[in-house]
């Protein structure tokens, strides 16, 4: 097997560093415009101290110092079975990368982009060959995230959609599929997520910390406002328009105003930032988030019904996604028996008479128990 994999920012290099490392006998082209020479050094030290360490044995050291090739020569992924394109998201950069690709390579190689954000079909418009073009997202950090995002397109093949999911699995993961508006769902469930905690934050009027802090046992590796920090307030204020799914709009708007807002007002777009700067312009004033985990379980459940309800698929893999990519303590059935339906409805009544949003608008309790019951 030989893999490709264009660009090596940090999505790039946790990539190629899990396949790299999951994958015994394959053969890897790595893209690298700015750093081939220094990122090779990396690679082959990283790998004498695995030797060094026992970790791989002498004849697994020889192969794999001997199995990559970081390059900015495109036509070097003459022969690769998988092309994963990992750069930033911009759609004139990521087109002409693979019209590039497309080019160097067989027309039965995948050819797969991990967009976060942009329209999946304008990213392979003009590229032969679609059956085998489509999205295979993974999130950040690759290796703490166990579920890869599938978004195939109407032309996607069943036999490349097979392909990629095998690979998928083979590293470890999990693949899950969606399509149409729901490309990159797992990214807008969290970005509702994000965004909801930032109504929260500003309808209960306390601090990221606090609220944070409130929400600590239900988030115990990252906290919602944690995220916004990891990834960082260049990417989560994109646009509500990248998300095509019409309920969330008004949710995910909201939050987009409000980050474009933080950084109008001098936060940094990039990660790590966005607590410090809040801390700098927050004053605590001692109200309680008690309420807190009510209100986000309240819509985490009422976003996973709605979508589960449309999903082709299997929805308990879907129902594990959501719990996996939020990072939750508990399961979404878990959180129904805690509050209970009467009182999740409640809380999204209460919400959306004061938001209008969409994302607060519940589904019958019949529905809601035949998907999380």
């Amino acid at each position: 097997m030989k893999i490709g994999i264009i660009g090596y920012g940090k999505m790039g290099k946790d990539i190629f560093s899990l396949f790299f490392d999951k994958l015994s006998d394959a053969q890897f082209v790595v893209i690298d415009l700015f750093g081939a020479e220094e990122n090779t050094a990396a690679v082959l030290k990283t790998l004498g101290k695995s030797l060094k360490r026992k970790k791989i044995t002498e004849e697994q050291y020889e192969f794999k110092k001997n199995s990559f090739l970081f390059t900015d020569d495109t036509a070097a992924l003459s022969g690769c079975d998988t092309v994963i394109e990992a750069v930033f998201e911009n759609m004139a950069a990521k087109k002409e990368i693979f019209a590039k690709a497309a080019a160097a390579v067989s027309e039965d190689c995948l050819l797969l982009s991990n967009t976060s954000s942009l329209n999946i079909a304008s990213v392979f418009e003009g590229i032969p060959h679609k059956e085998r073009c489509f999205g295979l997202h993974f999130f950040y950090p690759v290796k703490l995230t166990g579920f890869v995002e599938l978004n195939i397109l109407p032309d996607t093949a069943d036999s490349c959609i097979k392909k990629a999911a095998e690979l998928v699995e083979t590293a470890g993961k999990k693949p899950i599929v969606f399509s149409g508006d729901y490309h990159i769902y797992l990214n807008q469930i969290l970005a509702c997520m994000v965004s909801h905690a930032i109504y929260l934050r500003e309808s209960m009027n306390v601090t990221t910390e606090e609220l944070n802090k409130g929400l600590e046992e239900m988030f115990p590796v990252a906290p919602p406002f944690e995220v916004l920090d990891s990834v960082g307030l260049g990417l989560m204020a994109g646009s509500p328009d990248n998300f095509r799914i019409e309920r969330n709009k008004g949710l995910l708007g909201y939050g987009c105003e409000k980050m474009n807002g933080w950084l109008k007002a001098g936060c940094p777009k990039d990660t790590m930032c966005f607590l410090d700067f809040m801390k700098e312009h927050e004053t605590a004033n001692g109200i309680s988030c008690e309420k807190a985990p009510l209100y986000m379980a309240a819509l985490i459940l009422n976003e996973t019904v709605n979508a589960a309800s449309e999903y082709s698929g299997d929805r308990s893999v879907l129902l594990e996604a959501v719990q996996d990519t939020l990072g939750i303590a508990e399961t979404p059935a878990a959180y129904l028996e805690r509050y209970g339906i009467d009182t999740l409805f409640a809380a999204l009544d209460e919400l959306h008479s004061k938001t209008g949003f969409g994302s607060y608008i519940h589904q019958s309790k019949d529905v809601w128990e035949s998907i999380l019951v």
